[in-house]
């Protein structure tokens, strides 16, 4: 079976739990993958309510909510998405994009020639593999996707594209070597001591990668209004920052 394939199944059997949460209980944050590290050092001087941050990709998150998950702030890496619950009317006011990332083409530590974004793509085998997140759902895969198709190498690259639920999965295969390269965020680098950056994709072949931040209409507990005070601000910003994230708001 193709890591594809592997991938793709693993997301349709991901279980899907709703229950009824009392108030009294954790603040329940979905989030992005790639914000795991950020959010762990943000969370750090975080003094209210505990916290708890269930973390997929993007799409699967907004679905979630979509289907009637509970949680109390949704935080995921594309705005377009956020849009897309607030226009089911599952948002409590209007998404704050909060971080920003940097798209990069990754390898493992020691098997690259950093350069730039066209070289490094021309170098490769024509057959290489290079992994992403899914290009029609996933953030990353979608700024991937559109830098490809900007490049002019949407259509040699597509046949040897490994799609995965979201972009941790993609730089785990890279750091593996299961995939020659990754098509993933600098601060999924920075978090994986066996990967390195080949190359940043320009800013200006995608679409702004863009981290909002919301309050679920659903969801229960008390305090959810001081976190996401909190994680716009400048302490947790901070934190995100020292983490690799950048274009953070004042």
């Amino acid at each position: 079976m193709d890591l594809t394939r592997r991938t793709m199944l693993g997301l349709l059997a991901a279980p899907l739990v709703v229950r009824p949460v009392a108030a009294s209980e954790a603040i329940l944050v979905f989030a992005a993958s790639s914000l795991r590290q950020g959010m762990e050092a943000a969370l750090q001087g975080w003094q209210g309510a505990p916290v708890t941050v269930s973390y997929a990709g993007t799409a699967t998150l907004a679905r979630q909510i979509e289907a009637g998950a509970r949680a109390d702030l949704f935080f995921g890496a594309n705005a377009d998405w956020a849009a897309y619950l607030e226009a089911r009317e599952l948002l409590d006011g209007a998404a704050r994009v909060v971080l920003s990332n940097t798209l990069v083409l990754a390898g493992r530590e020691g098997e690259i020639s950093p350069g730039g974004i066209e070289a490094a793509l021309a170098a490769l085998p024509e057959d290489a593999r290079i992994a992403t997140g899914f290009v029609e759902a996933v953030p990353v895969g979608i700024y991937a996707r559109q830098a490809l198709q900007a490049l002019g190498q949407w259509d040699r690259v597509l046949p040897y594209l490994v799609q995965t639920e979201n972009t941790r999965v993609a730089a785990a295969l890279a750091a593996r070597g299961e995939v020659a390269r990754a098509l993933i965020y600098a601060t999924d680098v920075a978090a994986d001591p066996g990967l390195a950056v080949e190359a940043e994709v320009p800013a200006d072949l995608h679409d702004p990668i863009a981290y909002p931040l919301a309050m679920v209409a659903r969801g229960p507990h008390p305090g959810r209004a001081a976190l996401f005070d909190y994680l716009s601000g400048p302490e947790a910003l901070e934190a995100f920052r020292a983490q690799g994230f950048s274009g953070v708001t004042p």
